[in-house]
């Protein structure tokens, strides 16, 4: 037993520890290919479509938050109204326009008309002729008392019909005759009695005086 434990540590002591030979040769280092490591690559084609696919979505992010916020405020605060001034014509400049001097006024004297004569009433009051005067007058009434006369003169200036009273003559010493009218012509007095007939009555005649 002792004898097979100094063998075996012998064996130890020895430079091949106990292991057979083995026939060996050195390597040819000529001929090992050295390994080649491989360059890292990067693919930047796949990072600036990454960041350009990021920019878009940033794009379209910000684009709907701005289209939101526009018709937002078109529709709720009045923004129509002002983009719709912003968009209307500028009026145009006023032009100046030099005002027309003012017209003199003309000085038009009033002109009082003359009162239109009625032939069938030119007198506009009531007048006693005392004496003949050659003229052949319309008679419309004929009175013996110079009171009646008067009368009948007053009530016919009440319509507007102005008279005179014609005194009595030597040929009717008692008779006072109210006239309308008056003519120079005996014939120019009978080719109107007609009209004074119409509208003073049948007993209407012509007296010359």
């Amino acid at each position: 037993m002792e004898d097979n434990e100094r063998k075996s540590y012998n064996e130890e002591d020895q430079d091949d520890f106990g292991l057979p030979e083995v026939e060996y040769s050195p390597l040819d280092r000529e001929d090992e290919i050295p390994p080649v490591y491989e360059q890292p690559h990067y693919y930047r084609g796949e990072e600036e479509e990454n960041s350009k696919s990021k920019g878009l979505i940033i794009f379209g992010i910000l684009s709907v938050v701005l289209i939101a916020g526009l018709c937002i405020y078109l529709f709720l605060f009045g923004g129509m109204e002002q983009v719709s001034k912003w968009l209307a014509d500028e009026p145009a400049p006023p032009v100046y326009v030099e005002p027309e001097p003012e017209p003199i006024p003309e000085v038009v004297e009033e002109v009082t008309p003359e009162p239109e004569i009625n032939p069938l009433a030119p007198y506009s009051d009531v007048t006693t002729i005392s004496e003949p005067t050659g003229r052949s007058y319309i008679v419309i009434g004929s009175f013996v008392d110079e009171d009646l006369a008067l009368d009948f003169s007053n009530k016919m200036i009440e319509q507007g019909i102005g008279v005179k009273i014609l005194a009595p003559t030597g040929r009717a010493p008692l008779m006072h005759r109210v006239a309308v009218a008056d003519f120079a012509d005996f014939s120019e007095a009978m080719s109107d009695l007609e009209l004074f007939r119409n509208n003073y009555g049948e007993n209407t005649w012509v007296l010359k005086y």
